[in-house]
């Protein structure tokens, strides 16, 4: 799922079926580490209403899609801002740690 599909899932969403996504959300970050997300949810299949479920099935699934703690980054090439240079993540390997900051300056 894409995040516009996933942002409009969840803007969709009644008050009522936020309070639900908020709880369910708590409770995932609370079990972190010693029960996964997909586990806690199909606990509560009954128990969640369709468009709650659907919401969180778009967050955990973009949670899976990423790497795991502990693994190392996907490599990948950016350019530098203001210059025609490329760097790679995998240049930063050994050295100091590397930030990435994802967002809009407009």
């Amino acid at each position: 799922m894409l995040k516009a599909e996933r942002d409009n899932a969840i803007s969709r969403l009644s008050d009522e079926h936020r309070q639900d996504l908020r709880r369910v959300v708590a409770a995932i970050q609370e079990a972190r580490g010693r029960i996964t997300a997909r586990e806690l949810l199909e606990g509560w299949q009954e128990e969640l209403p369709a468009e709650v479920r659907a919401a969180v099935e778009a967050i955990v699934v973009r949670d899976e899609t990423g790497p795991k703690v502990g693994e190392a980054a996907p490599d990948f090439s950016l350019k530098r801002l203001g210059s025609e240079e490329w760097v790679r993540l995998s240049d930063f390997r050994g050295r100091r740690p590397v930030a990435l900051a994802f967002g809009s300056y407009t």
